[in-house]
């Protein structure tokens, strides 16, 4: 019965994370549900689990001292800035005829899906939440207990299934707003989203040059 207090505690630490995340991955997931309905929503969550379970056990099996390498950090950290503001800019200036189309003819499904995944997977906080988390989780256990791994990785699983079911939540949430919203909201909804992304990656651009700088007189 060692496994009930890992998944109580991933429970609170999973809905802890999920209230308090307000990342590009957050803003596209509530943007599908409402222009896109509950199918497209759930698509964007399943990419988002899956590049969570990914980082999750690349942390869990001891390769998270590669992402913390200064030369991964400042090229991993232009490129999601890069990736995300393209996103942004194309949904604040996306025309209207456009946009409706784009409501007319839903996204394919690998499409969502892979939205949800490569967006989340690009972000360089979720990578080092993680790692964050993993040290964490692990101050909880006793080393010397037999169950020590098995009970750090059930904590960590338990965390992505609650964050998964919570965005499955806001999916169903943001649907059922949509369905209330005509098209003309819809489309100043999506320009807002768009808007914030760009705001994300301006900080990421920020998060780059910071990194780069300490790195180049470090280098000269």
């Amino acid at each position: 019965m060692f496994w009930i207090t890992p998944i109580l505690k991933g429970i609170g630490q999973g809905f802890l994370i999920s209230i308090l995340s307000f990342g590009p991955s957050f803003f596209t997931l509530v943007n599908s549900g409402i222009k896109g309905g509950k199918a497209e929503g759930m698509r964007v969550a399943l990419g988002i689990f899956l590049s969570e379970l990914i980082m999750a056990l690349i942390c869990f099996f001891g390769l998270s001292q590669f992402f913390i390498l200064p030369e991964f950090q400042i090229i991993f950290s232009l490129f999601a800035a890069t990736a995300i503001s393209y996103l942004g800019f194309r949904g604040f200036y996306k025309k209207y005829q456009q946009f409706i189309r784009s409501i007319e003819n839903p996204a394919a499904k690998s499409k969502s899906f892979l939205k949800g995944f490569i967006l989340n997977l690009i972000n360089p906080f979720v990578l080092f939440l993680w790692i964050g988390l993993l040290a964490i989780v692990s101050v909880y256990y006793d080393k010397t207990d037999p169950h020590y791994e098995s009970s750090i990785l059930i904590n960590l699983i338990s965390i992505l299934f609650t964050l998964f079911l919570m965005d499955l939540g806001k999916v169903f949430l943001s649907d059922f707003l949509g369905r209330k919203l005509s098209r003309r909201v819809y489309y100043y909804i999506n320009k807002y989203f768009g808007l914030i992304l760009i705001l994300i990656s301006i900080y990421f651009f920020y998060h780059f040059i910071s990194l780069l700088i300490p790195y180049l007189k470090l280098a000269y």
